[in-house]
């Protein structure tokens, strides 16, 4: 009777996918009935961040010369988080996927990487350390717009990769002004950008608080660093970071 299901369930999708085909947000070719979100070649090209990598913002070092620990900008920029972790590098099939999840409103797409994220969970990244689970908020009008927090989403699938872990997703933080992204700007522009541009929305909660903090690309670091500083700066005792991508 179950296998019957399964064959049922198989059966209609694979109408589905012949009434409305769908191809390949990277490359665009149709997709196979056995491919659900990316073509096979594609997803191939989709992989975890290999080791050696800084532990404090998870940038790639070089198998070779002297064995560190840490990268150069982490050493002398001593960010306010105090560790990162990041599943995959961000090469332009990447850069596909989240341009078609946040421009395109495809959220769905995270689904991509859910493989990838459950097996880094259960042998990188222990949930139980962690008391709150924070995403890095989007400006109101964008959220809006959007329909959705990518940030939030991603929280939401490192929650349910551990049934057993109590932590909580909480909206802890707040975007007050809108911002230019990061990435357009120069080094010297970035925190007179972020300044002001985040408060805590209850302060009282996250004193001693051991916290993730969870955003969908990490690329200057500068909103993570601002976001894990402000925490900081109202009693979390540590603050970390996730993200699915890191340039």
């Amino acid at each position: 009777m179950f296998s019957f299901g399964k064959e049922l369930n198989a059966y209609w999708q694979s109408v589905i996918r012949l009434v409305y085909p769908a191809s390949c947000p990277v490359c665009r070719i149709p997709l196979l009935l056995n491919e659900r979100y990316l073509c096979s070649h594609c997803t191939l090209k989709i992989k975890s961040i290999p080791d050696p990598k800084c532990i404090k913002c998870a940038r790639p070092l070089p198998p070779y010369g002297p064995a560190r620990t840490l990268c150069p900008a982490c050493i002398s920029k001593r960010p306010a988080y105090h560790r990162g972790f990041a599943l995959v590098t961000y090469e332009p099939q990447v850069k596909t996927i989240f341009h078609e999840i946040k421009f395109q409103k495809k959220p769905w797409l995270l689904k991509v990487f859910s493989k990838l994220l459950s097996d880094f969970v259960h042998s990188s990244l222990t949930l139980t350390h962690y008391d709150l689970v924070v995403p890095v908020p989007l400006d109101w009008r964008k959220a809006r717009e959007r329909g959705f927090n990518q940030a939030e989403l991603i929280a939401r699938m490192l929650e349910k990769t551990n049934s057993k872990s109590k932590i909580k997703v909480c909206q802890m933080i707040k975007k007050t002004k809108k911002t230019i992204p990061q990435s357009q700007l120069k080094r010297s522009e970035r925190l007179n950008n972020l300044n002001r541009a985040f408060s805590i929305k209850r302060p009282g909660e996250i004193n001693g608080k051991h916290i993730l903090l969870v955003d969908d690309i990490f690329t200057t670091g500068s909103t993570v660093n601002e976001c894990a500083r402000l925490l900081k700066e109202h009693g979390a005792e540590r603050v970390d970071f996730f993200t699915i991508a890191r340039s």
